[in-house]
């Protein structure tokens, strides 16, 4: 038995039967962009007997498409309800999963976590009502793309996304991780923020022996940011070549390569042999200290010294790009420090050369 479709010219294209407990093709009535309804096998029927039929594998505009569908079902079978399912659905799910509770649009108390993730979720609106299975990279791209948003709101949206297509991978509801490729273009550093004075500076340097101020320094004269210092391998801090390498975010800021200024010299060697893990630890402790806790300890720092307490780690960011600009240091030089995707940066590798004159720019300030 063949089953025979009509074409356009009303000639009969033949296809080959199905075998039993393969599934089915339906070939759908009026004029549709995709007439062709895969179905997978029927597993259950009803008291009459009549067939119960589970949620189509999907909709193809031509048979063959939705054979090799039916074929890639019965390779691995799936619960074809769950690839019907919206964003909203999911995120529902992955929300139940990862909190242990309902997701409600109410007001309720809710830890900072789930307050990002929410604030996350709402964001991409624009994917709200799509099926989960049909969204590919381009549509969270898209969302990525708005420059009305922070930097770190874009952190929050992609850590969401990741998040819910690891937990759509687990069951079997996408077969294919699309937000592995979306990216953050936008550089971090659209956050507000405010440079020590040279005042401040002043300050800062006349209590270096006080607790953790050298660390403010350290982060004056580096221009890491807080959770890339914080995180850095003590191996990737090399005394004798008086480097320091990490980064974060984008790749332009990933494994970039910052000269140890000589101002601050002492203080890395001396943290880097304190007994630690990392280069900042609380006393007695041997672990990282966590960002929270650090900027905690930074405005008490501040306050002790009396410099405005307001102040951020992110803002010895700024302080370092600041310094560099005012002392004349080069743009390309300034870039590669602060690991901004200059269009005048062509790769990632550093010669022997390119330190020389990244420690050129750093030793002006």
């Amino acid at each position: 038995m063949e089953i025979e479709l009509k074409t356009k010219k009303g000639k009969k294209k033949a296809h080959p039967r199905l075998p039993n407990g393969f599934g089915s093709i339906v070939t759908l009535s009026g004029n549709r962009r995709k007439p062709y309804m895969a179905r997978p096998p029927v597993k259950n029927w009803d008291d009459n007997g009549y067939p119960i039929y589970d949620k189509p594998i999907g909709y193809f505009p031509d048979w063959m498409e939705a054979f090799n569908a039916l074929a890639e079902y019965n390779k691995t079978p799936y619960d074809t309800k769950s690839r019907h399912m919206t964003f909203v659905e999911i995120f529902k799910l992955w929300y139940k999963y990862k909190f242990q509770k309902e997701y409600t649009e109410e007001r309720t108390k809710r830890s900072s976590s789930e307050s990002c993730y929410i604030g996350a979720y709402k964001k991409c609106k624009t994917l709200h009502r799509m099926v989960f299975a049909d969204i590919r990279t381009m549509h969270m791209q898209d969302i990525l793309n708005d420059d009305s948003l922070s930097h770190a709101y874009m952190e929050h949206i992609v850590n969401l996304l990741k998040q819910m297509y690891k937990y759509a991978l687990e069951y079997d509801i996408v077969q294919k991780d699309y937000s592995a490729f979306i990216k953050i273009t936008k550089e971090d550093d659209d956050q507000p923020g405010v440079p020590f004075t040279k005042d401040d500076i002043e300050k800062l340097w006349n209590n270096k022996d006080k607790p953790f101020v050298d660390t403010i320094l350290i982060f004056v004269y580096t221009g890491w940011r807080i959770s890339e210092l914080l995180k850095m391998p003590l191996e990737k801090i090399d005394l004798e070549e008086k480097t320091m390498q990490g980064g974060v975010k984008t790749r332009a800021s990933k494994n970039r390569i910052v000269p140890i200024h000589s101002k601050i010299y002492s203080f890395v060697s001396a943290r880097k042999y304190q007994g630690g893990k990392s280069l900042i630890c609380l006393d007695g402790k041997t672990t990282a200290i966590n960002p929270t806790r650090y900027t905690k300890i930074f405005k008490e720092t501040l306050n002790d010294i009396g410099i405005d307490p307001s102040h951020t780690p992110h803002d010895c960011r700024h302080t370092f790009s600041s310094l560099l600009d005012n002392a004349g240091a080069n743009k390309v030089s300034i870039q590669k420090l602060m690991g901004h995707a200059g269009k005048d940066i062509t790769e990632r590798t550093y010669t022997h050369k390119d330190i020389e004159e990244l420690r050129k720019a750093v030793e002006m300030i």
